[in-house]
């Protein structure tokens, strides 16, 4: 992907997010998201010390395990590194996830659940994408299965239930006009 040619410029942040989702031999799915930080000049951190450029500053990751209705099974939280020695005490805070099911509504209890002082901006920051993967990798696994004559009913939202969810989806475009011609609500 390329941008239009900037202005000259330095760069002074590096944020990676990298998520990834795995079939597992059992039946259930892992999804992996991870958060890397770095900066290209010395940070000072809370405590006196300095990080040296290109070392991270967060280094961060949630793995969540569901079963086929998006239902979370288990949840590690790592912080590897962080500016302060406290980031890695909020970890086990994220097992309040245990049960919740990926779909309508999971973004509102995430806030609910962990704003502010309740829980870890950057790890609550990849549970959007933990999410979005999930749906993605669940997605993968039918359309594989499908491919493959396997029967494995995996309990996704129906593609109907994306109208309105994005622009690309709204009810008036070209996807939902082929698609779903019955919600269609452009000009005839």
């Amino acid at each position: 992907m390329d941008f239009n040619q900037p202005v000259k410029r330095t760069l002074l942040h590096r944020r990676d997010i990298r998520c990834e989702g795995y079939e597992r031999e059992d039946g259930l799915w892992d999804i992996e998201a991870a958060l890397l930080d770095t900066r290209t000049s010395p940070v000072p951190l809370p405590f006196g010390s300095t990080l040296p450029p290109g070392e991270p500053l967060h280094q961060m990751g949630l793995r969540i395990t569901v079963d086929r209705d998006a239902v979370i099974h288990a949840i590690e939280a790592l912080t590897a590194h962080g500016p302060s020695p406290e980031c890695r005490d909020i970890a086990g805070i994220y097992r309040q996830l245990l049960g919740l099911r990926i779909g309508a509504g999971f973004t509102a209890e995430v806030k609910r659940l962990f704003a502010g002082r309740l829980g870890c901006t950057h790890l609550s920051d990849l549970l959007g994408p933990l999410a979005t993967t999930t749906m993605q990798t669940l997605w993968a696994a039918q359309i594989r299965n499908a491919a493959l004559g396997v029967e494995v009913p995996i309990s996704i939202p129906k593609p109907e239930k994306l109208i309105d969810s994005c622009y690309a989806f709204r009810s008036d475009g070209d996807i939902t006009r082929v698609h779903w011609p019955d919600s269609y609500t452009g000009d005839a």
